[in-house]
């Protein structure tokens, strides 16, 4: 079971569409509603707010202030996944794995995520791009987060001892425990007209 220490704290080329028989191509429409959580970068995390994370809805992509066009690259990776359901909260490491899935990595579909996530951060700070900021979550949390769907992860057994692998299955269903309990945070403050 996952839990929140202290809750959470709201603080104020892409790869086409795969190709049909015949080389005709599925258009993909895409998905509304799509929110990005990543988590924050060291130099983001100033004041330090012991291992936080953003989401940001996807319109927030098309910001000017941005780095361009790694930032809308990153948009049609967001809403136009076959994959991709409405009013989705994606994890930064399932697009990582989506790529990785079809051989692709982030430089090679040309986006600098890093540079658009740190943007993103800073545009927030400005009061330029509304965000739901979230706040001391747990090791697990943060690894669940940072770590994509098919990675290996170790934890350490409860009577102590060396690390052992997380079962594949209950890591998947830790992940979606976790982003469950941030969507409902999310829909909440929503529901509380709060624009993001």
């Amino acid at each position: 079971m996952l839990r929140r220490r202290n809750g959470y704290a709201r603080l104020s080329a892409v790869p086409g569409p795969p190709p049909r028989p015949g080389g005709a191509y599925v258009v993909q429409e895409p998905a509304e509603d799509v929110h990005l959580l990543f988590l924050n970068r060291p130099p983001d995390d100033d004041p330090p707010d012991d291992g936080g994370a953003t989401v940001v809805a996807t319109g927030s992509l098309h910001h000017p202030g941005l780095p361009q066009p790694d930032a809308r690259r990153l948009h049609d990776l967001l809403v136009r996944q076959p994959i991709r359901s409405q009013s989705a909260l994606v994890f930064l490491s399932d697009l990582s794995a989506e790529l990785a899935g079809q051989g692709l990595s982030w430089p090679q579909v040309g986006i600098d995520y890093e540079a658009v996530t740190d943007g993103l951060v800073a545009l927030y700070r400005q009061g330029a791009v509304p965000a739901l900021r979230l706040t001391q979550l747990s090791g697990l949390a943060i690894t669940l987060l940072a770590s994509g769907p098919h990675v290996d992860v170790y934890v350490l057994p409860p009577e102590g001892g060396a690390p052992e692998p997380l079962d594949p299955v209950i890591l998947q269903a830790r992940r979606e425990e976790l982003r469950a309990m941030i969507h409902a945070d999310l829909t909440a403050t929503l529901a509380n007209g709060s624009s993001l």
